[in-house]
């Protein structure tokens, strides 16, 4: 998350739990009964209504999607990059050297496709296995929002259990002086659950759902290139089917003036002949 929105969400957490605290004190809302009848019922059902493998990669899916920035460019033209750079390992050098390279990728998907390509995969045996991948992919991410939108549902309702279970309390208590402390624990297991639902779970599950979005996104483009590198086709082409042209004409340029830069005093390899016509084109545009 980048930083301002990060000021912005603590700001906006100080003012609710302003609104929420004032004229209370901290004995008043913090209820230990209430938060083991909210909090040890959700466990308890998360551990017994799902796999336990399946909580843990939930967990890890929330702390994942709480860590990306979804409207960045950044991670997006670096898979791009990432891409284009493949295809001209793939095109000058071959199967074995792209295999070499797809092991430094840091998308997964692209890492996997790429090294079905270099394994020697047919077209549509490639196709399948990169549209099993991202339905495994997306069934995963589906999986872990249900998970989080059954708790969205059940918190309120162990509120209100906890909220019954002091009732009867209650009712044991009238006319004494432990009324009280019995009234207090029939609201806050309610108001825990209420806040619990939609201020953790739901947001949770809402995270979750952006991240399988942005990894859907990712995955169709990922796609499209691994099957232009299939069919050999030049990064120029690839670069222009992604909407990729000026960043592959970038990477082109930095590579010769790295080159360039290189070979001060000494013969270098001639460069990609059709890789410098490109550059003097967009140069002369």
């Amino acid at each position: 998350m980048p930083k301002r929105s990060t000021l912005y969400v603590a700001v906006l957490a100080i003012l609710m739990c302003y609104g929420f605290l004032k004229g209370l004190s901290p004995s008043q809302v913090i209820n230990l009964q209430s938060l083991a009848i909210v909090v040890g019922g959700l466990c308890l059902f998360a551990l017994i209504g799902f796999p336990t493998s399946r909580v843990k990669e939930t967990i890890l899916a929330v702390k994942e999607a709480a860590g990306r920035q979804f409207d960045s460019d950044a991670e997006f033209r670096q898979l791009l990059s990432e891409i284009l750079s493949l295809s001209r390992i793939y095109r000058l050098k071959g199967p074995a050297s792209l295999e070499k390279a797809a092991e430094e990728v840091n998308n997964p998907f692209l890492r996997f496709g790429a090294t079905l390509v270099a394994e020697g995969y047919d077209r549509w045996s490639l196709l399948a296995a990169l549209n099993r991948q991202k339905g495994m992919l997306e069934g995963q991410r589906r999986s872990q929002v249900r998970l989080l939108s059954t708790l969205v549902r059940l918190a309120p309702s162990l509120g209100m259990a906890g909220t019954v279970v002091s009732l009867m309390q209650v009712m044991q208590d009238l006319g004494s002086s432990q009324i009280g402390p019995s009234m207090t624990l029939a609201l806050s297991s309610t108001l825990y659950g209420i806040l619990l639902a939609n201020l953790v779970f739901l947001p949770m599950a809402s995270k979750i759902e952006e991240l399988s979005r942005h990894e859907a996104e990712q995955c169709g483009v990922v796609i499209e290139a691994v099957m232009g590198i299939h069919e050999g086709l030049h990064p120029l082409r690839i670069a222009e089917r992604l909407n990729a042209y000026e960043l592959y004409i970038e990477m082109i340029r930095d590579e010769i003036a790295a080159d360039s830069s290189e070979s001060k005093g000494a013969t270098s390899p001639e460069p990609d002949l059709l890789a410098q016509a490109v550059l003097l084109k967009a140069t002369k545009r």
